[in-house]
């Protein structure tokens, strides 16, 4: 039987995404608490370890990216979920790297979240170390690319040439991109 995520802590700086979130998750049977900053989830986590850790990249005064180690360490059997608005793959590696079990786009609904997250549970990983990532988890590049190639056309609007100015590529690898995952 898998691994039920009773606990989270939300992480994240916009109240009104927080709190829809947090109150999501409970209306699922989550004990869900909040932080606004990454101090506040820190000490929150000092208190209480928790199942899962859902971490925001772009935080006021310390980044969710800078927080993972610290996070990893205080929680080192949590699923650590990091949020962005704009997912690129090397904001994913440098995630996984440093202590998150993987990198999902904004917006997301929490049976997204809980799904994700106890899929984490089910695979693999060994202790936190700095160790390089391929030593503790696998990359889901695939689902990755996937979920930032549809943030960027949503956020252009559908304008592929937009989005590939956003996703730092060349429109005509963008559309082979789309035409290969059609």
């Amino acid at each position: 039987m898998p691994r039920k995520i009773e606990t989270a802590l939300l992480i994240d700086d916009d109240d009104a995404f927080r709190t829809t979130l947090q109150g999501a998750l409970r209306r699922r049977g989550v004990q869900a608490r909040t932080a606004a900053t990454v101090e506040e989830g820190l000490v929150s986590l000092e208190d209480a370890p928790v199942d899962l850790v859902v971490v925001d990249y772009r935080m006021p005064r310390v980044d969710g990216l800078t927080a993972l180690p610290r996070l990893r360490r205080l929680c080192p059997e949590a699923a650590i979920v990091m949020l962005t608005g704009f997912g690129d793959i090397p904001l994913a590696v440098a995630a996984v790297r440093e202590g998150a079990d993987t990198l999902l786009t904004k917006p997301i609904d929490a049976d997204r979240l809980l799904r994700e997250g106890t899929t984490l549970f089910e695979r693999p990983r060994a202790p936190f170390s700095g160790a390089p990532p391929s030593s503790r988890t696998t990359y889901k590049l695939d689902e990755l690319e996937r979920d930032a190639i549809n943030a960027a056309l949503k956020d252009s609007g559908g304008v592929i040439a937009v989005a590939a100015k956003l996703l730092g590529i060349d429109r005509r690898t963008l559309q082979r991109k789309l035409k290969k995952s059609s």
